[in-house]
């Protein structure tokens, strides 16, 4: 007997959109893809040129008739009307779409650890400082955004609340892989360095898409999967020690690199509380099984 394929519909086919449509070709899927513009891109699936504020969109996604979507789009800009204009208004006018679909089975929104806009502030002895369970931010934290875009991002959250169908939001915290540089070229160039260190967090490209492949898993094996993941190594690190470390795998001169003004680190700390009791495990842990592999295979291509 044949296996059941299910629609699969990734609105916004960016970079994490098409790595995570990569991985997930491999289940009993269909996976299809959207973006505004189709560029040159060799995708390993459907992709369609269709915009979400476009009058043909809700007879689109009829035609398409997706079991499932991801909703992962970007801000074009860094402005409060892009934010609300990608975020809340283009996932209601999707949320509209998929309601009247009668086999619809659940949305992923991928959204962002901005929504936290606590900060962490202590003083330390230096950067290497032990970090205490308490000092955490997870699953478990109430959101407090202090600027526009967490606050957006918040309220496209809550557009997911008492949908008859499931929903689950995907809280993502810096996001890197192997072409997001910004990063090591931060670090090859001193004068970008801040003056002022920082916590900072992250999650390799690779560790999302095949995140959202065990949940998928999960699915088709008719097991329950929650609505909310906070998607980080949980391994907070200060910024002065990432780009200090790959300035030495870079083989850079740490001679001339700017010292902090204080022992003063600010920034959040995030940690899940619900990755390490799944039976899944991240391929880079923590920055430097990440970092390393990228910069590996740009000295190989050089």
């Amino acid at each position: 007997m044949e296996k059941i394929i299910k629609k699969l519909l990734i609105i916004g086919c960016g970079k994490l959109g098409q790595a995570t449509g990569k991985v997930l070709t491999k289940l009993p899927l269909e996976v299809i893809g959207i973006k505004r513009q189709l560029s040159k891109l060799n995708s390993p699936f459907k992709m369609l040129a269709l915009d979400i504020f476009s009058d043909n969109f809700s007879d689109n996604i009829k035609l398409i008739n997706p079991d499932f979507l991801i909703y992962s789009v970007s801000s074009d800009l860094q402005t409060e009307e892009s934010y609300r204009k990608n975020y809340v208004e283009g996932l209601k006018i999707t949320i509209n779409a998929v309601d009247q679909l009668k086999s619809f089975q659940h949305l992923f929104f991928i959204s962002s650890t901005r929504v936290y806009g606590q900060s962490y502030n202590n003083k330390v002895s230096g950067i290497s400082e032990a970090i205490h369970s308490k000092d955490f931010f997870s699953e478990l934290t109430t959101p407090q955004p202090k600027d526009f875009g967490g606050r957006i991002l918040l309220e496209a959250e809550n557009c997911l609340n008492k949908l008859p169908f499931k929903t689950t939001i995907l809280r993502l915290s810096g996001i890197y892989g192997d072409d997001r540089r910004h990063m090591l070229s931060v670090a090859s160039d001193l004068t970008k360095w801040p003056t002022e260190d920082r916590w900072t967090n992250r999650i390799h490209e690779e560790d999302v898409a095949s995140f959202i492949n065990f949940l998928f898993n999960q699915i088709i094996n008719k097991k329950d999967i929650k609505d909310l993941y906070l998607l980080t190594d949980s391994q907070p690190v200060s910024l002065y020690e990432v780009l200090e470390w790959i300035r030495i795998e870079l083989g850079l001169s740490l001679d001339k690199s700017p010292v902090p003004n204080a022992n003063v680190i600010n920034g959040k700390k995030l940690k899940s509380e619900i990755l390490p009791k799944l039976k899944f495990s991240l391929k880079h842990s923590n920055y430097k099984s990440g970092y390393r592999q990228m910069i590996s295979r740009i000295k190989k291509t050089n």
